[in-house]
């Protein structure tokens, strides 16, 4: 006997001229989530990373909490254009596995190669020797900024290992191995934690470092992974099927429409990063309790916010694969099942953090003024996190088709035409301090989720082609 179809798929499958799904549903929660789950684990153990850092120097010192939260957010503000810019290989991988053209994806993840090269020349010719007048601009004070510098400085020249891992992830989750990174992650998430152990406090005789230990341990396990990355991508196997291990020169038509798509990714990663960046810089100039409370919602924020990007990255790939495969129907079913997922999750984590909010602050700071700061903070966060989620899942399922550059325009008006106004508007004209700078960021992401959503419902990215 022949397993029974889904009827309300096989319907749309007449429609749509595509042949009828049998046993489970193209898009529907088990597809998705095993997409998905890999990469909320792999993100929250990359998370990880930035909590164990903030989790040690809460044994060192107030100010270097700060210093570190602080040298995070602008290091990654930094290399938030050359990252979101290789994404893009996410999306042509997928798009070309779901045609079957499976060869293709190695010249496109070698692109990818060239663009990170030509990053790190940037990184090390421009930003890096300007990284002390960046951080004195921000009017933070001196020993905030001090071991600011000192913890940028070293994760900024390690930025070679996170354009390459970027390359190959993106090539991975292309292809829907999902799974790969999430163990790869892990284990070298453990090798951080021992890192950042030994040179922050100097054990078994090393020299106790401090703040650039904490970033030295997470340089060095992301050096690590790397050298998995390129193995894997480069081994016999996947190479005979992906043409990975064959040597592809620039090819300027594929280069170039790749970076049509990617750079507007690029764009809108630095544009909403430095929204918040001007944001945390804004929370330093108002004491170093506020920036350490601030910190550590932003972490807690972070890990919270992680489903929604794994969800986002699930439905970028099944759009993409199912779009390739001209199986639209497919492709929208995916995305909106991963927005449900994402709400659910990420609604439910907010409510926890504000039972826990007290306990939550006081694991990562004695202090009871910072802890005050933090747990009111997380009031915030249950207000804007479920249009979070929806924008966010939205956002991946549209890039998925190649949509990137309404949402880079979107971004650019709403980030630095509204959300940066508001903080000075609302924290020091109003007199509001940290409080006010949060409502307008509770604000803008209310705003970004619903412009996002509506993009998806509206439709018009099931007809992209790249």
């Amino acid at each position: 006997m022949k397993p029974p179809v889904d009827t309300h798929a096989d319907r749309e499958c007449i429609q749509t001229g595509v042949p009828p799904v049998c046993g489970p549903v193209k898009g529907g929660f088990k597809e998705v989530w095993q997409l998905a789950y890999p990469v909320v684990i792999t993100m929250a153990s990359m998370s990880l990373m930035g909590v164990v850092d903030t989790l040690f120097m809460g044994f060192v010192g107030t100010p270097q909490q700060g210093a570190v939260g602080l040298g995070a957010v602008l290091s990654w503000t930094l290399m938030s254009f050359f990252n979101g810019t290789i994404t893009a290989t996410n999306t042509f991988v997928a798009q070309l596995y779901g045609a079957k053209k499976h060869r293709e994806c190695g010249p496109v993840v070698w692109q990818a190669f060239y663009f990170a090269l030509l990053s790190l020349v940037v990184v090390f010719s421009v930003i890096i020797p300007n990284i002390r007048p960046l951080v004195h601009a921000i009017g933070s004070t001196d020993e905030v900024t001090w071991h600011a510098c000192g913890y940028m400085n070293v994760r900024l020249a390690g930025s070679v290992f996170v354009f390459c891992n970027f390359c190959v992830v993106g090539f991975l989750r292309g292809i829907g191995d999902t799974k790969t990174p999430m163990k790869v992650t892990l284990f070298v998430n453990v090798l951080n934690v021992g890192f950042t152990y030994l040179l922050v406090f100097g054990k078994l005789g090393l020299p106790a470092l401090g703040v650039p230990g904490a970033a030295l341990g997470t340089v060095l396990s992301q050096g690590i992974a790397s050298g998995i990355y390129l193995h894997l991508l480069f081994r016999k196997r996947t190479g005979d099927r992906f043409a990975t291990r064959r040597f592809y020169p620039p090819m300027r038509d594929l280069f170039l429409r790749w970076l049509k798509v990617g750079v507007p990714i690029g764009l809108w990663w630095i544009l909403e990063m430095g929204g918040f960046t001007v944001f945390t810089m804004f929370i330093a100039t108002l004491g170093e309790t506020q920036l350490a409370g601030h910190q550590i919602v932003r972490q807690l924020m972070h890990l919270s916010f992680l489903p929604g990007v794994a969800l986002s990255v699930a439905a970028l790939t099944l759009v993409g694969q199912y779009l390739g495969a001209g199986d639209p129907v497919s492709a929208e079913r995916s995305a909106r099942t991963s927005i449900k997922i994402a709400v659910l999750i990420m609604g439910s984590l907010s409510l926890l953090f504000v039972l826990l909010r007290y306990p939550i602050a006081y694991l990562f700071n004695r202090d009871p003024a910072v802890q005050d700061v933090a747990a009111n903070l997380f009031f915030f966060v249950v207000v804007f996190q479920i249009l979070d989620a929806l924008g966010t899942v939205a956002s991946g399922a549209i890039r998925g088709a190649g949509d990137t550059r309404w949402p880079m325009v979107v971004s650019l008006l709403l980030s630095w035409f509204f959300f940066v106004p508001s903080i000075f508007i609302l924290g020091k004209v109003a007199g509001w301090g940290i409080y006010g700078a949060w409502s307008g960021a509770t604000v803008y992401i209310c705003i970004l989720g619903l412009t996002m959503y509506g993009r998806f419902r509206g439709g018009k990215w099931k007809k992209m082609k790249i």
